[in-house]
């Protein structure tokens, strides 16, 4: 056992291969916001993500280098806040090339369930894999502007499910700050409900698919949570330790532009 604990502090950690580099400012519109300090740990973290997890294709999926780094920056990008550097209980990353389709049972009234076909661009599974469509995730990470964004949907679900609950509550750190929480989220949600928020009506879902959702539009249309839902950018910029809307001014980018 000793022999093997040894072993495991003489790994060399993985490294950051540069011809990622190309391909992230190319093909991951986000990398372009982020300042030097930024960069080098988000490096780390897809070093870390692209060597760490078990990768598997689906539909025929071509499962190249490039596919691999950008799925890895962007659930990295969760991340880059966050005094976390991996996600531990993610057993592997399954690619497909479009949409999956996935049996499911929804409620139809009065306690009967109605079963169906429905096609998804990702799914995560608490303490297993991440289904993800290729198509989805290059075009969240080329086109912010539309608000969505597979990779960071799916691993905001996976760091929901870290207190062991899918609820649309991370774990906060103390009770004040999960009251909080539950405050604001709660009133966000309801204006979904009634047709009066800037979230897509999925979000409505339930608490967890709100999270899931607000985290996607937080990153990739801050400015319209930042003067929409004041308070929902407050919890989220202070959860994930990023101020997604202050990286876009830093870099010239302007609410009016």
């Amino acid at each position: 056992m000793l022999s093997r604990v040894r072993g495991w502090f003489r790994r060399t950690p993985p490294s950051f291969d540069p011809t990622w580099e190309a391909v992230l400012r190319s093909g991951f519109d986000h990398w372009n916001l982020l300042d030097d300090a930024e960069l080098e740990r988000m490096r780390m973290l897809v070093a870390r993500f692209f060597h760490g997890r078990r990768w598997e294709a689906a539909q025929g999926m071509d499962l190249t280098d490039e596919v691999k780094v950008l799925i890895s920056a962007q659930a990295s990008m969760l991340l880059l806040g966050l005094e976390l550097d991996e996600y531990l209980d993610v057993s592997s990353v399954i690619v497909h090339k479009s949409t999956m389709r996935v049996k499911k049972q929804r409620p139809t009234g009065g306690g009967v369930w109605s079963g169906g076909t429905q096609h998804i661009s990702g799914q995560a599974h608490h303490r297993g894999p991440v289904m993800l469509s290729w198509s989805a995730a290059q075009r969240g990470a080329r086109v912010p502007e539309r608000g969505m964004n597979v990779v960071y949907h799916e691993f905001a679900h996976r760091l929901d499910m870290m207190d062991g609950v899918t609820d649309g509550t991370p774990p906060l750190g103390d009770e004040a700050a999960q009251a909080r929480w539950q405050q604001v989220f709660t009133e966000a949600f309801a204006r979904v409900h009634d047709g009066e928020s800037i979230l897509r009506n999925y979000a409505g879902t339930n608490p967890a698919e709100f999270f899931a959702v607000a985290t996607e539009l937080f990153f990739n249309r801050p400015f319209d949570v930042f003067t929409h839902e004041r308070d929902l950018y407050e919890e989220l910029r202070s959860f994930y330790g990023q101020d997604p809307a202050n990286r876009l001014v830093r870099a010239g980018i302007h609410p009016d532009a």
